[in-house]
């Protein structure tokens, strides 16, 4: 029903100076990520890897790196560290979607009706003027319900990046996701923040919700062949030198970044991407516009929106209430495309309106940011 798009590769540069990450051997991943230099070609590249006699599972020409399988002696790769062509070495690391699974509920829906969390952001007040129509959004995800009747006319692509080429939505989140942004106004189910915007979503992440960053990579590069204007990252990772590198190749090209800061609670524990300066970091409130007891905290922290209790579409044409940062980054995502459909603004320009317009509800930046977004002020 809907065309999938495999990645082309291209070549894109990198910036200089050598990395390489030390891990313990019982934390050893099956395959690394080796990054080249700037104007070191990715055939070149092929060609050295085989000369040390590493197998390259896949390129990722996003960041003018590939992904390679870890056999035989590791020296190998400490070797290559040293390599003047080698920019980085290390691990695929895996991440996961940031949801609270206990505080899940699934919900049989009659009628329609507007979650509590677009109600708090103010969205409502604008879908007069704009609802976001125009706007392309990407979701890296578990995929998406692209036969959910709250969901499928906003749908206007949908493709993997994982081996098994299964795009279907098997773990719900993606949906959800989906569907807080960018559920219709159909006298159905729910209403997103932006009704009318333009989904393309991209399963990089397993039914376990699981994922690594050589696919959050390609979920990119998706992305950004897509020419999409905005990314919703509703998940996060350890510290990455290639997921970084990827980051900044987006940022470049004028797209917005938002992220889940994470669900670890406490003071400097905020996830990447989110704590990149390229990414606007959400923390999550709850109804009573409280700091979720969940929601990771730290200097990186930009803005606050609803992620206690959110209702939205879940898999199998379901609705379903769930709980975490990953809930409240699609607010902001949102928020960003109903100030992109008025405005012309860079990425830097949408996170100062953002910030400009925020809502202090009393507590500290680390835990809030700049405040709750208010998309009646910002837009």
């Amino acid at each position: 029903m809907f065309p999938l798009l495999l990645i082309p590769y291209y070549l894109l540069v990198g910036t200089a100076g050598a990395f390489f990450i030390s891990r313990k051997t019982t934390d050893t991943k099956e395959y690394k990520i080796i990054g080249f230099k700037e104007g070191f070609a990715l055939r070149k590249g092929q060609y050295l890897m085989e000369n040390h006699g590493i197998k390259i599972k896949k390129h990722l020409p996003l960041i003018n790196a590939c992904l390679c399988e870890v056999t035989g002696d590791l020296g190998v790769y400490q070797s290559l560290a040293e390599d003047p062509m080698i920019e980085f070495v290390e691990d695929d690391y895996e991440g996961k979607i940031q949801v609270i699974p206990t505080l899940s509920i699934e919900i049989k829906k009659q009628g329609q009706e507007i979650p509590w969390g677009v109600k708090k952001i103010g969205a409502p007040s604008v879908w007069k003027d704009t609802a976001g129509q125009g706007v392309r959004v990407g979701i890296i995800d578990t995929g998406v319900d692209l036969s959910h009747p709250d969901l499928e006319d906003n749908i206007k692509k949908a493709g993997w990046v994982l081996e098994c080429q299964n795009i279907v939505d098997d773990n719900g989140h993606g949906s959800h996701v989906a569907g807080t942004i960018a559920a219709l106004d159909n006298d159905i189910g729910v209403i997103g923040a932006a009704p009318k915007v333009e989904i393309y979503a991209v399963k990089a992440f397993s039914k376990s919700g699981r994922g690594n960053i050589s696919d959050v990579i390609e979920g990119l590069d998706w992305c950004v062949q897509n020419k999409v204007q905005i990314i919703n990252m509703s998940f996060g990772f350890k510290k990455s030198k290639a997921l970084e590198k990827a980051v900044k190749e987006v940022y470049k090209r004028k797209i917005v970044l938002v992220a889940a800061a994470g669900n670890s609670g406490g003071d400097n524990s905020v996830m990447y991407p989110a704590r990149y300066p390229e990414v606007i970091a959400v923390a999550a409130s709850n109804s009573d516009d409280k700091v979720a007891w969940f929601s990771s905290g730290g200097a990186e922290v930009d803005v606050m929106a609803p992620g206690a209790g959110i209702l939205s579409t879940h898999k199998n044409g379901g609705y379903k209430t769930m709980s975490g940062t990953s809930m409240a980054c699609p607010h902001v995502t949102a928020a960003c495309a109903l100030i992109l459909s008025k405005s012309n603004l860079d990425p830097k320009g949408v996170k100062e309106v953002l910030i400009k317009t925020c809502k202090d509800m009393g507590y500290s930046k680390s835990k809030q940011g700049a405040g709750l977004i208010d998309v009646s002020k910002a837009v």
